[in-house]
């Protein structure tokens, strides 16, 4: 106590309470912000009538992939390895085998959207025509290992058309532009 006040006096703690709050609430910042900065989420894989399910790297390799050369402007080569976009989504229950699963593709498209926004397409019949020597790929690793951040963890190749090549993908999602009626049987 002191002597003349009798008020007691405690020993300094190094932070005040305001002190110690706002240390608390910059380490949560941190720790936020270190989560948004950790790799980003596989794309996701949306076909209607289906839930939406994440595209990840193990499902596209194995003994079903391939692999993809890519040549720059520069004449340099990189080889990835990943699996056709039309096996990817027949995997996950398209159907453009029969008949009935032609006529009802036949008016859809594949959108396929990077993280930053930028989106291309396909029609299921492009990708069906050249299913015997496929066009456009995902692929999730090179030959010299997985992506880097800013293209992965998953990137599209499209073979003789940059444009559609987008890298660092959000979403792969099929899209019917309009419903064909069944066949009417004569």
């Amino acid at each position: 106590m002191s002597s003349q006040t009798g008020a007691r006096t405690s020993p300094p703690t190094g932070l005040s309470r305001v002190g110690r709050r706002v240390a608390l609430v910059g380490a949560a910042a941190l720790a936020l912000s270190a989560a948004m900065l950790a790799a980003p989420d596989p794309p996701t894989l949306r076909m209607p009538g289906q839930p939406d399910r994440p595209i990840t790297a193990e499902s596209l390799l194995g003994s079903q992939s391939r692999d993809v050369r890519l040549e720059d402007v520069q004449g340099n080569v990189t080889v990835y390895h990943g699996t056709p976009l039309l096996e990817v989504l027949e995997k996950n229950g398209l159907d453009v085998r029969t008949m009935g699963g032609e006529r009802k593709s036949a008016a859809t498209v594949v959108l396929v959207r990077a993280r930053d926004g930028y989106t291309v397409a396909f029609s299921i019949g492009e990708l069906r025509n050249n299913r015997a020597n496929p066009r456009a790929f995902l692929v999730p690793e090179s030959a010299s290992g997985p992506l880097p951040e800013n293209e992965g963890p998953v990137r599209m190749i499209a073979y003789g058309d940059p444009v559609r090549s987008p890298y660092g993908l959000a979403s792969v999602e099929v899209r019917t532009l309009s419903e064909n009626p069944p066949s009417k049987k004569p």
